[in-house]
């Protein structure tokens, strides 16, 4: 059957080779590697509220919400370097642009608390630090519920002048690492056609760099592609509208990304794995489910992560995929918190489920 002719997943090739040994053999690879991350850095808040402690405003017909415990953590690109952190990566670096504001400032405290380099970093006058803002409202008996979102959004591009400002400190990052991460989910957020195009060079010097965007993935050229079933259907068919693709639009868009871009895409496909494309050929890594209860907050940077830290231990493709479906199922069953993976997590997964 030819590629354009195939309807559904069972009539592609299927990878199933990886072994624990591979495994650990693996993990002990990601401990020397350096990691480079570049993309939308955003500030994660959470806030707690007690709400049998809330009292009715003398002002306003509303009642307050009192915050008891406030945290804060790297989230989009910085969540992605959180999870390289807890895989082992030796060293992670990060680059993005943040606003000179208080959450500008916090972002790049979450960072270093972690470990991770945020000399690359720069603060752009009249940006605005991107920020998840949620309220978590508790009750009687722990019951909780969260509140709607609180958003810090930049309303406008990167200037050009701050484009070349973030190719300078792409380049020196580079120059230090052995993968590059890249990670393009705002609107008006850091990636641009300039960096775009850097990025470029870069795999063509043998850098190996992995795409993950929301709304672009389609601008991409020469670099491994990473989205998820509906990113790949809405650039194939040019449109968000379309929410329930068939398997063999996904096929079909996997195929088509793959040759627009010159370079190997893997599409995942929630609870049936990722379909890796390279050279014209489809390959299924499926997945083992994961029982509820689930979180799926972040479950796509842990296999981002996990994904680029095998590819960059020396895996093909499919094996890399298999490994990151590990990590990634790790991170859904932690439910509540923006999951991550450690070795020992994902030699523990592997053990449940084998």
């Amino acid at each position: 059957m030819g590629t354009e002719e195939l309807q559904s997943l069972s009539d592609i090739s299927q990878y199933n080779g990886l072994t624990r040994e591979r495994i650990e053999y693996i993990l002990q690879r990601i401990s020397t590697l350096k990691v480079g991350v570049i993309g939308d850095g955003c500030l994660d808040m959470y806030w707690q509220a007690d709400m049998i402690l809330s009292e009715l405003s003398r002002e306003t017909p509303h009642y307050n919400l009192p915050a008891v415990v406030e945290r804060f953590a790297p989230g989009a690109a910085g969540n992605v370097a959180v999870n390289f952190k807890s895989l082992g990566a030796s060293e992670v670096s990060f680059c993005s642009v943040a606003g000179p504001d208080w959450r500008g400032a916090l972002l790049k405290e979450a960072l270093t608390t972690r470990g991770i380099d945020d000399s690359f970093v720069i603060f752009e006058a009249g940006r605005v630090t991107p920020a998840y803002c949620k309220v978590i409202m508790q009750g009687i008996q722990g019951v909780r519920q969260e509140a709607p979102r609180i958003d810090f959004i930049n309303r406008e591009p990167l200037s050009e002048a701050a484009q070349q400002r973030v190719v300078a400190q792409l380049d020196l990052m580079a120059q230090k690492v052995d993968v590059i991460s890249v990670t393009d989910q705002l609107t008006h957020g850091v990636m641009g056609a300039a960096l775009r195009e850097r990025l470029q060079y870069w795999s063509s010097k043998g850098k190996k760099v992995i795409v993950d965007s929301r709304d672009r993935i389609g601008s991409y050229s020469g670099v491994v592609l990473k989205p998820n079933e509906l990113e790949a259907i809405r650039w194939y068919h040019g449109s968000v509208k379309q929410l329930q693709p068939t398997e063999a639009e996904i096929l079909k868009a996997g195929l088509q990304l793959s040759r627009n871009s010159g370079a190997p895409c893997c599409i995942t496909v929630g609870e049936k794995g990722a379909v890796w494309f390279e050279d014209g050929q489809a390959t299924l890594v499926p997945t083992m489910p994961v029982p509820p209860p689930i979180d799926i907050v972040g479950a796509g940077d842990s296999f981002t992560a996990a994904f680029l830290s095998a590819w960059g231990a020396g895996c093909e493709g499919p094996e890399a995929a298999a490994f990151a479906h590990l990590a990634a199922a790790v991170s859904v069953g932690k439910v509540g918190e923006t999951g991550t993976a450690s070795p020992q997590e994902i030699m523990s997964r592997w053990d449940k489920v084998r």
